[in-house]
């Protein structure tokens, strides 16, 4: 059975009205709050359809921001390193220009310059241990190690945590030095005189030593004039015999060849004149009879084979022990367990150099302490560095990438290094009769090394372009997102802000409708039967 509950007439009346008052209500209230946060709603769900787009903007503007927070800090990265990098070639080529120079006054560019270069070379290695917030810039993927260890312990060794002590490029170039030279500071050769009028040079006994380390005899000697004759016998060793027939005429030379280890060669000529200085390493002085001529050619020939020994071929060992040195890592390479220098020196139970072993981390300084990954081909003999610009980059767009990475050890960066420690450790510190072919020795193996800073391909100015290419494409990815921000934002906005002018407009339509239905509530809820009826 079914109950019909009572009515009464003026009911629903009464609930339309309160239902509209509080719709009207709800409407105020939120009308109220646009216009006191600027916002449409407290809620994306109270966006209706736009809250997807809305939802989208907000995400793409999180991404832009967080490019734009790592752009700004690779700009700060990639300006330091150009500046770093800059540097490092304009020491190099400073010092580059500064040998050339002074070959137009040798004397006078010679006291400061071994100074000199080793200030600059202690600056270049500061400078590659840049860092910028805390992170180094030149280790590669590798930013929280110091990527080069401190000049005073790359130049003079140190001794390690288990005790071991590691030699450092002081202790290698004057060890390599040494064994070039021998014992008697001549490049390894032996002087004898067979006769009163000859003079004989024999190459290194040693078999083992000989051609690795000081001089051998090369080639054809000449003469000129009939007084003076010269020839090369035997093989291993060989012995070069000058001899004198007669007095000789002012003028008349003799000259031969000296090869270094390396394969290249030096010339020694000797010339006869009516008088010359004892240290002469070029003239003899032509004596009362052939064998005091001889006497004198013979201290000439000493002179000039210490001269030789002590400038052309010190300073390509001391060139071959630096840029070996430089090519040592602590880390990576193609085998990932770091890259040992190969120029030690082994000796046998007489202590005569007899060839080279590869350093060990144990025994030797390995200056270069950053990450230094290898490519892995099908051949191992193929494997090179990674690239270094890619070691380090940043997130620019969701699609896009700029690489800022760089290492100290780059090739280019180690020929500058090299060519700076071969002229401090070789340029000549006295003037003296082979102080010129010292100094022009230098001048053509630092030289060539130093020319990597600008002049080679690729050079360190090759990197700073680089850089500086990186830097300008960071640049303009900030610029591009700055302006799609812009875009989205106002997207954005037009979605979730209520514009004020139009939020007043409603709330006070909102407010008169409001004011009308409880004046017409009012005015119902006082009507009556009585009241009706009078």
């Amino acid at each position: 059975m079914t109950t019909i509950s009572p009515f009464a007439a003026g009911s629903y009346v009464a609930n339309r009205n309160t239902s509209q008052l509080l719709t009207l209500k709800n409407q105020l209230n939120d009308l109220s709050n646009q216009l006191s946060s600027g916002k449409v709603s407290q809620t994306y769900g109270g966006l209706g359809t736009g809250r997807s787009t809305a939802l989208a903007a907000q995400a793409t503007l999180s991404a832009l921001d967080g490019y734009g927070a790592g752009i700004t800090a690779a700009q700060t990265r990639t300006k330091l390193a150009v500046t770093s990098l800059t540097q490092v070639a304009k020491l190099g080529t400073d010092a580059r220009t500064a040998l050339n120079n002074g070959l137009q006054s040798i004397a006078a560019n010679t006291t400061a310059g071994r100074s000199i270069a080793l200030a600059n070379l202690q600056t270049a290695l500061d400078t590659l241990n840049q860092s910028a917030a805390g992170s180094y810039l030149f280790g590669g993927r590798d930013a929280t190690t110091q990527p080069v260890l401190d000049a005073d312990t790359i130049l003079n060794g140190t001794t390690d945590a288990q005790g071991n002590t590691l030699a450092g490029l002081t202790s290698l170039v004057n060890e390599r030095v040494a064994a070039e030279l021998g014992s008697g500071g001549n490049g390894r050769l032996t002087q004898t005189a067979p006769s009163a009028t000859s003079v004989r040079v024999t190459d290194e006994a040693n078999a083992a030593t000989r051609g690795k380390f000081g001089f051998t005899l090369s080639g054809t000697p000449t003469t000129t004039g009939t007084a003076l004759s010269a020839s090369i016998t035997g093989a291993g060793p060989a012995s070069l015999t000058i001899g004198l027939a007669a007095q000789p005429a002012v003028g008349d030379t003799v000259s031969f060849a000296l090869k270094m280890p390396d394969g290249t060669s030096t010339t020694v000529t000797l010339t006869a004149a009516a008088s010359a200085d004892s240290t002469s390493t070029t003239s003899f002085a032509i004596g009362a009879t052939a064998a005091d001529t001889m006497t004198n050619l013979s201290a000439t020939l000493t002179n000039a084979l210490k001269g030789a020994a002590s400038s052309t071929l010190a300073v390509n060992a001391t060139a071959a022990v630096t840029t070996d040195f430089f090519t040592g890592s602590a880390k990576g390479g193609p085998n990932g367990t770091g890259i040992m220098p190969q120029q030690r020196i082994v000796y046998d139970a007489a202590k005569n150099p007899t060839g080279f072993t590869a350093a060990k981390a144990t025994d030797t300084v390995l200056w270069y302490q950053g990450e230094n990954t290898y490519t892995t081909p099908a051949d191992p003999t193929q494997a090179v560095p990674t690239s270094p610009l890619d070691t380090q980059s940043v997130q620019v767009s969701a699609t896009g990438k700029v690489g800022t990475g760089a290492r100290a050890n780059d090739k280019t960066i180690q020929n500058v290094l090299a060519g700076l420690a071969t002229m401090a450790f070789a340029l000549p510190t006295a003037s003296d009769a082979n102080t010129s072919a010292t100094y022009k020795a230098v001048v053509g193996k630092a030289g060539t090394l130093l020319s990597a800073s600008d002049q080679t391909n690729p050079s360190v100015q090759d990197t700073v372009t680089q850089l500086s290419v990186a830097a300008t494409r960071l640049s303009n990815a900030g610029t591009t997102n700055t302006a799609t921000r812009t875009t989205v934002q106002n997207t954005l906005d037009g979605i979730e802000q209520a514009p004020t002018e139009e939020v007043v407009a409603k709330l006070l339509d909102v407010q008169n409708r409001l004011q009308a239905s409880y004046q017409v509530t009012a005015s119902l809820s006082k009507l009556s039967l009585v009241n009706y009826i009078s």
